[in-house]
């Protein structure tokens, strides 16, 4: 049944987007200007990551006491 949702989810988001004209009104500095801000997101939200990796693997280590 999830694997119908998300097939039938994709179809419809894909025909969304051919049919809208999304950025399509965007000049050539806009589109660069949207992918530098799409990269940065993705360089923040890595970066979040492996903060939210490393501070879990600093829980997960057992406690030493002196």
């Amino acid at each position: 049944m999830e694997l119908i949702k998300h097939l039938s989810d994709k179809i419809l988001i894909s025909f969304l987007k051919s049919t809208s004209g999304f950025a399509k009104e965007l000049t050539k500095q806009g589109h660069e200007e949207q992918n530098s801000w799409r990269e940065q997101r993705l360089r923040n939200l890595k970066g979040l990551s492996i903060r939210s990796k490393q501070r879990y693997a600093e829980k997960a280590k057992p406690v030493q006491v002196s």
